[in-house]
């Protein structure tokens, strides 16, 4: 939620317990344009002038119009299994992809247990013929780690990855790079049981695969340090995260020179982390000041990194200033986008919605961080003046009533927000709105219901 309206921020330690996420217009405008989004328009009509001739067909030789069925994906993976059996026995690689077909199906329907038994069979037929480390059964081990997550089973999606991986390791060495996704997916999974050294361990694996296989200051290695980066931060470890930039940067500048524009991203990156640490020291300032200078003095211009740089320069002059800003870095981000084949996409992204430039904390009291508490949920509407600040915060509903709704109105109103801009010019924000969800101690919930009653 910090970097763009429509994504979720991402909290944990000390966060983890709160899920964020921004409607970019009023509440009646979202459930409009979610009305509309199924809607199908008509058939484009032929120009008048067009020089085409349409044969008619006469009434009584019209064809009669069948609806035809909607396919049913599982009924025909099922099919598809039988054929494959039949044709080409039980133990076959014909059969073991379709039993993986007929897994997705299950997994598309959300019908998680069923997904899993086909996902195994399909191991097990791989197995049978190669043996237990054939490179075939990666595919659906990695697949089977996703549906055991998205049925909120992470001890067996860990499992899952982990043999996954102990099979790429005994197929492709133990180096291999292919190695990372798999990492990446148990550090999700070991979050969501907020084992957070577990989950660091992995992406500290990551980058240390990442590093032996590829040369120092590779674009390879920078974008897994920055990524490793980009973890620390979402987990509140800002001065961890600053090492880690600052470690690119040595390694840019010891291998490319002083100021190659690789350096831009690490600059900006350490510049953003002051700010979101609510940190207003001059070094954020000046690494996101010297990235623009960068940018600046290269021969061929970067429309979309020039406008990053200029955008946040104003998200840093909106959060810190004192006296209001008056979005001139904003302006011209926004003209720079102009020249961008992406431009219109990021100036609806970066320019409408609310999107925070200094993160008031929520206090934690009564919050859980355990996957099965009870959740909730609090949601308010509100508008954005042209430096940022927020006016007419409005309750609007929230669930259970009254547990946190003072510490979620105090927390937008103490907020910054990018101000919006229309067509390059600063204008007021009108009716944006928040939900905030959480997960409750069941004493905080008893509590609240005690002194309903």
């Amino acid at each position: 939620m910090r970097r763009a309206t429509t994504t979720t921020r991402r909290l944990s330690c000390g966060r983890t317990w709160l899920l964020v996420w921004l409607v970019c217009g009023g509440l009646s405008s979202a459930a409009h344009a979610q009305s509309d989004a199924g809607a199908i328009g008509p058939a484009p009509a032929t120009p008048a002038d067009a020089d085409v001739a349409v044969a008619q067909p006469e009434a009584a030789d019209a064809p009669e119009l069948i609806v035809a069925e909607p396919v049913d994906d599982v009924a025909a993976a099922q099919k598809l299994v039988a054929s494959n059996i039949a044709e080409f026995s039980e133990k076959s690689f014909q059969t073991a992809e379709a039993y993986t077909s007929l897994a997705d199906a299950y997994r598309q329907k959300k019908d998680h247990e069923q997904a899993a038994e086909n996902y195994l069979a399909a191991v097990e037929i791989y197995r049978s013929i190669e043996g237990p480390f054939t490179p075939l059964v990666i595919g659906p081990l990695t697949s089977l780690g996703d549906n055991y997550h998205e049925a909120d089973d992470d001890v067996n999606a860990v499992a899952a990855y982990t043999e996954a991986r102990t099979v790429s390791r005994r197929v492709y060495g133990l180096h291999n790079e292919e190695q990372v996704a798999l990492l990446n997916r148990m550090s999700r999974s070991y979050l969501d049981l907020n084992q957070l050294p577990e989950a660091e361990a992995q992406q500290v694996e990551a980058l240390r695969l990442v590093q032996r296989a590829n040369p120092p200051a590779s674009d390879a290695v920078l974008e897994g340090i920055y990524k490793y980066a980009e973890w620390l931060g979402d987990r509140l470890y800002f001065q961890l995260q600053r090492d880690q930039y600052a470690r690119a940067l040595r390694m840019i500048r010891q291998v490319h020179g002083e100021r190659d524009v690789r350096q831009v991203k690490a600059l900006l990156g350490i510049g953003n982390t002051y700010r979101e640490e609510r940190n207003p020291a001059s070094m954020g300032i000046s690494a996101l000041q010297e990235a623009l200078a960068l940018l600046l003095e290269q021969p061929e211009s970067d429309p979309v990194a020039t406008a990053r740089a200029l955008r946040d320069i104003g998200d840093w002059a909106v959060a810190f200033g004192k006296t209001g800003y008056s979005g001139t870095e904003y302006q011209r981000a926004w003209q720079m986008l102009g020249s961008a084949p992406n431009g219109e996409q990021l100036r609806r992204e970066w320019f409408s919605g609310a999107n925070y430039v200094l993160y008031e904390p929520i206090s934690s009291r009564g919050l859980s961080i355990d996957p099965e508490a009870v959740s909730g949920h609090v949601t308010v509407t509100f508008d954005i003046d042209p430096a940022g600040n927020t006016n007419s915060v409005t309750l609007v509903e929230s669930n259970p009533v009254g547990l946190k709704d003072e510490a979620v109105l105090r927390h937008i109103r103490r907020s910054r927000f990018r101000p919006l801009l229309n067509n390059g010019v600063v204008v007021v924000g009108k009716g944006l709105a928040i939900q905030v969800k959480f997960r409750y101690l069941p004493a905080a919930l008893a509590a609240d219901q005690g002194d309903a009653g």
